[in-house]
């Protein structure tokens, strides 16, 4: 269940990454838009996974908690964002404001990651 769970979560941050970066160089396409949308998949996997595990063998502490499900939530956001901008035909137009946004979000979202990271990694020496 935990190995499941880790690819899942490392499936997301290539994919999530992929999609950031890319997307931030080329501008926004329907190519980053599905890109993200496999990240956010996996990382719902992920997450899900995870949680699987921490009923089963105890609970994650608070505050990785609050940041997973924040990350989680900033990342849908982030898709629906870059998923309206696709469908109005306004990607060019959004790209500068979505960009900055799309940093931001990626940013926390990496520290839920490494905060789980941490958080597994403190609790299986233990």
């Amino acid at each position: 269940m935990l190995v499941q769970a880790v690819i899942w979560m490392l499936l997301a941050l290539i994919f999530y990454t992929w999609a950031v970066f890319s997307g931030r160089r080329q501008g926004l396409h329907l190519k980053h838009l599905i890109i993200f949308g496999i990240g956010l998949v996996c990382d719902f996997f992920g997450t899900h996974q995870m949680n699987l595990f921490a009923a089963a063998y105890g609970k994650a502490p608070a505050w990785h908690n609050v940041s997973g499900i924040a990350s989680l939530s900033g990342m849908a956001f982030h898709f629906l964002l870059a998923l309206i901008a696709s469908l109005t035909r306004r990607a060019e137009a959004v790209n500068l404001v979505f960009h900055r946004v799309s940093m931001t979000i990626y940013s926390c979202w990496l520290v839920a990651f490494c905060s789980g990271a941490v958080s597994g990694m403190m609790r299986m020496k233990s």
